[in-house]
């Protein structure tokens, strides 16, 4: 009689994982059904329900941008995003399939994971090609370089993304102009505090940090840029004394009094 039940409770256990891993198998099928891809030499775009169109002009945008970025930040040399080291970027087929997925909030437009070298957004989100794309892909290229857990004062970071974003960029660095020639700027050891988003005024932020980044770029040029981005990586060393060190500033208040007089075109 025992022999009888666990035989029957061994058939049922055996039928109960067939069914379940029918079940996963399909579900598994039918998820990978939901993406379809496209490859190009430094992206894999991932899409469900987009026109082939856009999808194409996805992948142009985003290759002018990638190799855009790498000139200007002097990483031309590096060779990033090749092979399987492609970036991902994954375009839900609306505002809703995306939320669903990464669970962000309502008015979320995009999300970025640099460690995985992922973007995430939807089909005809507002300003993402022309704005959001370029700035995250800053974002990840310059932290690839540099490394992850490298502390930088949040101005640095948002002014490398900032300045990649041609659309807005004129039109901040004129503000970041009319701040100083104003005396009403912050000045920049006073910005170097500021790490919680929760403290930023955007406008006056972003358009600082956007325009300490141009200067240093303009003035010193990509080579220099590419020195500071090294001594970041390698030295071991804090931010502010790696940025004195690389651009040969006596201190804080000698890049802001240079980045003044830049400004002002002295």
């Amino acid at each position: 009689m025992m022999k009888q039940i666990i035989k029957r409770e061994l058939i049922l256990f055996f039928l109960l994982f067939l069914i379940v891993s029918i079940k996963t198998s399909a579900f598994a099928a039918v998820n990978a059904t939901l993406w379809q891809d496209k490859k190009s030499q430094h992206f894999v775009i991932y899409y469900q329900d987009a026109p082939l169109d856009y999808v194409d002009n996805l992948i142009d945008q985003a290759e002018k941008y990638y190799n855009d970025i790498v000139d200007e930040l002097g990483f031309r040399r590096f060779d990033f995003w090749t092979w399987d080291k492609r970036a991902k970027i994954y375009l839900y087929s609306s505002s809703e399939e995306y939320l669903k997925d990464t669970g962000r909030v309502a008015w979320s437009g995009a999300m970025v994971d640099i460690k995985k070298r992922t973007i995430k957004t939807f089909i005809n989100q507002e300003n993402f090609m022309q704005s959001i794309l370029p700035h995250e892909m800053a974002h990840i290229i310059f932290r690839e370089f540099i490394g992850l857990n490298i502390r930088l004062p949040l101005w640095l970071d948002e002014g490398v993304a900032c300045s990649q974003e041609k659309v807005f960029l004129s039109e901040r660095l004129q503000f970041a102009k009319h701040l100083v020639k104003s005396k009403v700027h912050i000045p920049v050891d006073r910005l170097s505090g500021i790490s919680d988003y929760s403290l930023v005024v955007p406008k006056v932020f972003y358009s600082e940090a956007a325009s300490l980044v141009v200067f240093l770029l303009e003035e010193y040029g990509q080579e220099k840029f590419l020195d500071f981005s090294r001594r970041l990586r390698d030295d071991n060393q804090g931010w502010l004394e790696t940025l004195l060190g690389a651009y040969r500033f006596s201190d804080i208040e000698d890049l802001e009094a240079q980045w003044h007089a830049y400004i002002k075109g002295e």
